[in-house]
């Protein structure tokens, strides 16, 4: 039986606009991409789905669900990092409300698979803990609308951020084209 290969968490890597901007078509070339890494230890993806749940004659009493939207967010947590540009944007917009916590953000997976879409900051905790710990960080990074995806095949902008991953070849395709 041969060898099981895991990629490991950390060759995904998301990216967040410390620019502000807020359009992919206009902003997007002038975007500052701020890697959310350093005292990062913990990213939890998540969807909530809309369904739809409808049971029809033929289904004989039982029901039918379709997915008819989602509500993708990404949960990150660590330490806080005094001086890294991400988290020193993230920590700056505690205090703000409305669209002043919208930017660009960007995931690339293990294979090169980039989505990138307009974002909100919510939830942002920018210290806390008990008096002789590291400070505590964390956000929730909430994508706006439906992202927009390039698979890796796709130019040489797009190449894997760990070319050494050796996961399947093109990676995961993810439908919603």
């Amino acid at each position: 039986m041969g060898k099981t290969h895991f990629d490991l968490n950390f060759k995904n890597l998301l990216e967040i606009d410390i620019n502000g901007g807020t359009d992919l078509d206009s902003d997007k070339e002038k975007a500052n991409w701020a890697k959310l890494l350093r005292g990062i230890n913990t990213i939890t993806p998540s969807v909530a789905d809309t369904t739809d749940a409808t049971p029809y004659w033929d289904g004989e009493g039982f029901t039918d669900t379709e997915v008819t939207g989602k509500n993708i967010t990404f949960a990150l947590s660590g330490h806080r990092v005094m001086g890294d540009p991400a988290q020193d944007y993230v920590a700056s917009h505690f205090l703000d409300i409305g669209d002043k916590l919208r930017t660009l953000a960007r995931w690339t997976d293990p294979a090169g698979n980039v989505v990138e879409s307009i974002a909100t900051l919510t939830s942002i905790v920018p210290f806390g803990g008990a008096a002789n710990v590291k400070q505590t960080f964390s956000f929730t990074l909430a994508l706006n609308g439906k992202p927009v995806y390039t698979p890796a095949s796709v130019g040489e902008v797009n190449r894997p951020v760990n070319p050494q991953s050796t996961g399947v070849t093109g990676g995961v395709k993810l439908s919603g084209e």
